[in-house]
């Protein structure tokens, strides 16, 4: 495992890498960083790929981005940029969070250069409106994103009490887990540098920009266009973030064309990549020899 550069054509960002072979891009997401998925970054790169873990736009002072200028098309034109820098014709994707969410994005506009995608936590988003009927509970689940629009108070009561909000947010999204509290001080000490914080909850604050055109192609892409790239999303049942019915009743097969699977997982919750680490590597393991050769 060592730490790289990779490049687009704007900016440097860093990454955690191992192993050699087929690339596979791993993408993490809010509150989190780079090293979530290392150990399985381990496991999977000892199998014949090439693991890399990229610091996401706006987690490092290299990258900070504005509100207005962050959207879901800028994060996936990131990808494009990193596989440019490297040569590679195509990628696996292993998404968590917000990183499920880009590689939806990037299976949907270019679905020629992705082999395959993994996401953990996330449903596909593109019937979310029908959540309200399957899944009342996501509401409440979903506050911490009305917190996030607002500028200023979000950014206060994040860093408020040593930013407690970020064990609460892990603990509430995972119940009955003890987080590694090493990784969370990496995460909480990264969010102390200027401009971190705010570029971080500039994802969440550009949710429904309908005032530029990034914004817009970014909501509208995603809400018309099926994902033809054999997907799996593996979840847990006790999922504080994301409801478990948003899994159960609405993945629609129909939407995933070229191959689709999903598995709960009993006794996890949101970061089920470290809560039943062993048996979500090898479903990654399994998903990327399936597509390899596509």
């Amino acid at each position: 495992m060592h730490h790289s550069e990779i490049r687009n054509s704007s900016a440097v960002f860093t990454t955690l890498e191992t192993g050699k072979g087929e690339p596979v891009l791993f993408l993490h997401g809010f509150p989190d960083n780079h090293k979530t998925f290392a150990p399985m970054m381990e496991t999977i790169g000892k199998k014949g790929y090439h693991c890399i873990s990229p610091v996401m736009r706006g987690y490092e002072p290299s990258t900070i981005s504005h509100s207005h200028k962050l959207h879901v098309v800028d994060l996936v034109d990131d990808i494009l940029g990193w596989m440019n820098d490297r040569k590679w014709d195509s990628v696996h994707l292993v998404g968590h969070n917000w990183g499920s969410v880009i590689a939806f994005a990037a299976g949907m506009y270019y679905p020629n250069r992705i082999k395959s995608i993994t996401s953990l936590g996330v449903p596909l988003l593109r019937t979310y409106q029908d959540s309200f009927f399957w899944a009342p509970q996501q509401t409440i689940h979903s506050w911490y994103v009305l917190l996030f629009q607002i500028p200023f108070l979000a950014e206060l009561t994040i860093r408020s009490n040593g930013f407690a909000l970020v064990d609460y947010l892990w603990k509430d999204w995972s119940p009955g887990y003890s987080p590694n509290q090493d990784h969370l001080a990496e995460i909480k000490a990264n969010f102390q540098n200027p401009g971190i914080l705010s570029s971080a909850l500039a994802y969440y604050r550009n949710l429904n920009d309908l005032f530029t055109e990034s914004g817009r192609e970014s909501i509208l892409g995603i809400l018309d266009s099926k994902i033809t790239v054999p997907t799996q999303i593996l979840y847990g049942l006790n999922d504080g973030c994301f409801h478990k019915n948003l899994f159960e009743h609405l993945l629609d097969e129909n939407d995933f064309p070229c191959g689709f699977r999903k598995i709960g997982f009993d006794h996890a919750g949101h970061f089920l990549h470290w809560e039943k680490r062993e048996e979500v590597t090898k479903l990654i393991l399994e998903w990327l020899e399936k597509n390899n050769q596509i």
